[in-house]
């Protein structure tokens, strides 16, 4: 760094001699030159009466009482010096007192640097941020945790520097550790069509694989790492350690030290483990449900133009990680280390969010963290990938199995295996093989379900001598609405042998099914809309019963019901829904 501090000086000189010499004209002062000459006068006290934070003000997410700070930090630092050079000119540099809205400040870069949050030159990115979220109890402690990973091979050496944020107790919280690449070896990144996209990639890679060796130390892995933001090592509101100013590997040389494949999604899930202390199963779990909750919450916001989504990546990181805690806790999983879940998977959202991939599939990564963990090869990780995957459609295909049995117990229709391949699309060969288990599985529900079966053998003349009677809703305290549900279904249904059991069925009758019809359509028109409801609701019914209605029958049902009906309907959801049936629906109201 010799070479390129005596460089730096002399640049400096020549740029005060060129000031000094410029020629000045008589003309009259304008706003322009008022506004250079009061920033002028900053410069000046600034180098001659320090920094000065004259009262109380919010930095950094704690109340920094008022200080002095005398000299320039980069004055006697080679490595600040360097820092500095990688800042873009005044009147381009970008700063802030607040992290999510950085703007040019000021013309004078030396007035600039003195900001908590800067920008560096996006266009050439010489330096490699990682974000620790973490709380060490001494800035030394942190360097004692950086020193032990440079000992034991994960990362090349230290970073060139430590900013954070040093509390009243003497803690370092949250610090921005900044690796930078020598001079002359930064990453060209732009529009130009000569630019190549391999030495990016490569650039995000490392970062991506610095996190994940620190990721024990509390590094986040979901930091952008392209936008060059971070907070300024030269600006008097934080802590600066420069303990590197020997060892500056290139690109590629860290390349070889750390894990350039691991995907962000996968360190995300890492970090929620840790920082949660759940278990990686049960973390990765919880992430995977909160993950697509997420999701679906993005959607609604951005498809609905919700206010929420039109802020800056941290403000939408705020609004996620609020719902997602509301429906933790909703869901019974509101302890402490689903908070910390949640944080990592509110963060990853925020940061990777792309409305134009909203429509589309998309690759659910590192949902299966927890069954090949411990699993070094590719070829035992694929091995335990098919044997999860081969196990999931096994169940789901007994799910499509056992729902295409009870539609054609519904519909009377003999069920045979050949009929039961046919209802549920499933091969012939797949039904005999698990022809016994969906039979078995069957007749232990029905024996288990009172309102649906009365555990009659056939040989037996008697049927049932009562129709099953609707649960009284504890909520709602109208007892003649319970008797109008009941007489209701007493003129609907009808009782037929199902194997060894009777079962109550729905009469299939044209004014039956377009109960159903009218039921189902005022249930989930509010959701789609009602003519999005109609087709689908009539070839369902079809499908199932046999009977085919108009579309205006449809709508004269939905339309028709009276103000009893719709009582009914609040107290008995899915009156005329099967388990499967409202197991199937529900998704399309929500």
């Amino acid at each position: 760094m010799s070479g390129f501090e005596s460089r730096y000086e002399e640049a400096q000189r020549r740029k005060r001699a060129v000031m000094e010499n410029r020629g000045r004209s008589d003309g009259e002062f304008n706003d322009f030159a008022l506004a250079a000459s009061e920033q002028k006068n900053l410069v000046r006290k600034r180098l001659e009466e320090g920094f000065e934070h004259p009262f109380e003000r919010e930095i950094g997410g704690r109340v920094r009482q008022p200080f002095k700070e005398m000299g320039l930090r980069s004055e006697d630092d080679a490595v600040l010096k360097y820092f500095v050079t990688l800042v873009p000119k005044g009147g381009k540099a970008r700063a802030s007192d607040d992290k999510a809205n950085l703007a040019v400040q000021c013309k004078s870069k030396l007035l600039t640097l003195d900001y908590p949050y800067i920008e560096l030159n996006r266009e050439f990115m010489a330096a490699l941020r990682v974000d620790c979220d973490g709380v060490f109890q001494t800035p030394e402690a942190c360097l004692f945790l950086l020193t032990e990973a440079v000992r034991d091979g994960l990362i090349p050496c230290l970073p060139h520097i430590i900013v954070g944020d040093l509390l009243d107790n003497g803690q370092l919280a949250r610090p921005h550790l900044i690796w930078m690449l020598p001079q002359g070896a930064a990453v060209w990144r732009s529009e130009d069509r000569r630019c190549r996209q391999q030495p990016i990639r490569l650039f995000d890679a490392v970062a991506r694989g610095l996190a994940a060796a620190l990721i024990d130390m509390g590094a986040d892995p979901a930091a952008p790492t392209m936008t060059g933001r971070m907070k300024c090592p030269t600006s008097p509101f934080w802590l600066t350690l420069t303990p590197n100013a020997e060892v500056w590997p290139t690109l590629t040389e860290y390349a070889d030290y750390v894990d350039t494949g691991i995907s962000r999604a996968a360190l995300a899930r890492k970090a929620a483990v840790i920082q949660s202390g759940l278990g990686l199963t049960a973390s990765n779990q919880i992430f995977d449900v909160l993950r697509t909750e997420g999701r679906r919450l993005l959607a609604e916001w951005h498809f609905r133009s919700d206010n929420r989504i039109k802020g800056s990546r941290l403000v939408l990181a705020d609004h996620l990680h609020e719902a997602l805690a509301a429906f933790a806790k909703h869901s019974g999983s509101s302890e402490e280390g689903v908070s910390y879940v949640t944080a990592k998977v509110a963060d990853y959202l925020a940061s990777h969010f792309d409305p134009v991939k909203l429509e589309g599939k998309t690759v659910n990564r590192g949902k299966l963290l927890d069954v090949v963990d411990g699993l070094n090869t590719v070829t035992e990780r694929q091995a335990a990938g098919g044997r999860y995957s081969g196990k999931a459609k096994g169940v789901s295909t007994f799910e499509k199995l056992l729902a295409a049995y009870r539609r054609l117990q519904i519909t009377g229709t003999p069920i045979t295996q050949t009929a039961l391949a046919q209802a549920s699309g499933v091969s012939r060969r797949t039904v005999i093989s698990r022809w016994d288990e969906i039979v078995n599985s069957e007749a232990c529900s029905q024996k288990v379900c009172e309102n649906r079966c009365i555990d009659k053998k056939v040989a037996g003349t008697t049927v049932p001598a009562e129709y099953p009677v609707i649960a009284a809703n504890p909520l709602i305290e109208a007892r003649s609405q319970y008797q109008a549900a009941n007489q209701i279904q007493k003129n609907r249904l009808e009782v037929r042998p199902v194997g060894n059991a009777h079962k109550w069925a729905l009469k299939a009758t044209k004014a039956n099914i377009a109960l159903i019809a009218g039921e189902r359509i005022r249930r989930y028109a509010g959701a789609v809309g009602q003519r999005q409801t109609i087709k689908p609701v009539i070839d369902d019914l079809a499908a199932v019963y046999g009977v085919t209605l108009t579309e205006a029958e449809v709508l004269q049902a939905a339309n028709s019901a009276t103000d009893v009906m719709r009582a009914i309907e609040q107290i008995c959801e899915g009156r005329w829904l099967s388990d499967a049936e409202l197991a199937a629906m529900r998704p399309m109201a929500a």
